[in-house]
């Protein structure tokens, strides 16, 4: 869950906007430094230049040079479902259901989460991109954030700005707040996709090597089968004379019919006249499928059929109480797509796991340093804070 709840918000942070960027850092000018490999975050440079001592206000904390106030931690970010309650909402009403013990070991967890996952990580990385790409790259966000709120406003609610703006107050947004927090997911983006994309391109043997590693799970094909089929029923066929073996009397009618078909006559019309199946009518054509949903006495038909091709007669052939003769419409065999059909798509699978492992490891180095800052008591200072106000106006 938490691997594809992050590949939802991979996605959402505006992955077209990062082409732009990185269309950007191309034009951008470089010197000797320029050349250089931009390293990993090191636990020095996060430690220096990331975080600051928190201020004297109990609360307001300080990360890489931004305060972060409560109302920001309460802020839904893009990937979350805002169609029930918001957090906030759904504090107030645990707030007012509960001692004030209970209520911070409850919601205590929920904040910590979200401080630390999606505010202190975006602004670590949007830091970074920001040292990375200098002043030169404003324009570019600010475009980009603009287009994002037009998007917004257009696409997710009909061009009506008054219900965007109470959607993004839901959030506990405005635009002005709404087009920042863009600009941040962008730049956070940006170092995501330099980590991933700093890896070499990827090899036919490695989209081989996933193909075989998925293919059970992702790629199988059932088999189909479908038939055209002169069903007759050995106890319906007419005798001349009453000491006639029916059987008999079935096999020559069917040899005889399959010696017509040959001859050019179409078998279609053949079944309409000769075929007690129900579906005679139609010209005996059965619905599509898998071989081995055939049931007795038609299971022998699909055997007969795996060894046929597409066009292909066969028959007479018995069954309990019946003989049959069977034309071969469509048929394709059980396997797996073939890796020509898929290869674009299990690219872009390779192209999400390293992307995935690029973010893990950033979170995990970022996470070393976020273990080793003390947000408990502006954590507990805000919901305490936030219970009594909430009390008070009861």
């Amino acid at each position: 869950h938490r691997d594809c709840e992050r590949t939802m918000t991979v996605r959402r942070m505006g992955q077209m906007g990062v082409k732009c960027l990185f269309a950007l850092v191309l034009v951008l000018p470089t010197g000797c430094e320029g050349n250089k490999k931009k390293s990993a975050l090191t636990e020095e440079e996060i430690r220096q230049k990331t975080y600051a001592p928190r201020p004297i206000r109990p609360d307001e904390i300080l990360i890489s040079g931004e305060t972060i106030t409560f109302d920001d931690v309460l802020i839904s970010p893009p990937e979350e479902d805002i169609s029930g309650p918001s957090l906030r909402d759904r504090l107030e009403a645990r707030a007012k259901e509960v001692s004030l013990e209970q209520f911070l070991a409850e919601a205590r967890p929920v904040i910590e989460q979200r401080l630390n996952r999606n505010i202190i990580t975006r602004i670590v990385l949007a830091k970074r991109a920001r040292r990375e790409l200098g002043d030169k790259a404003d324009d570019a966000l600010d475009k980009m954030a603009e287009k994002e709120l037009r998007r917004f406003i257009m696409e997710e609610h009909g061009g009506n700005g008054a219900e965007a703006d109470a959607a993004l107050q839901r959030r506990g947004m405005n635009r002005t707040t709404f087009k920042e927090r863009r600009k941040r997911d962008f730049l956070a983006q940006y170092v995501i996709d330099s980590a991933y994309r700093r890896n070499r391109p990827v090899t036919y043997r490695e989209i081989v090597a996933h193909y075989d590693k998925v293919k059970d799970q992702e790629f199988c094909r059932e088999g189909v089968l479908q038939l055209r089929l002169i069903d007759i029923d050995v106890a319906k066929v007419p005798l001349e004379d009453p000491n006639e073996d029916r059987l008999h009397r079935a096999r020559l009618l069917g040899a005889d019919l399959r010696m017509r078909i040959e001859a050019g006559e179409d078998f279609g019309e053949l079944a309409k006249q000769y075929s007690n199946d129900p579906l005679a009518s139609q010209g005996g054509l059965l619905r599509p499928r898998n071989p081995n949903a055939f049931a007795p006495p038609y299971d022998v038909l699909a055997a007969k059929a795996k060894n046929m091709r597409v066009g292909q007669v066969a028959g007479p052939l018995d069954a309990p109480g019946r003989v049959f003769l069977m034309k071969v419409e469509a048929k394709q065999d059980e396997g797996y797509l073939p890796l020509s059909e898929v290869q674009d798509r299990v690219r872009e699978e390779i192209l999400r796991e390293r992307r995935r492992t690029a973010l893990d490891e950033l979170e995990k180095e970022i996470g070393r340093q976020v273990a080793q800052i003390d947000t408990a008591p502006f954590v507990d200072y805000c919901l305490e804070r936030f219970y009594r106000l909430v009390r008070a106006e009861r």
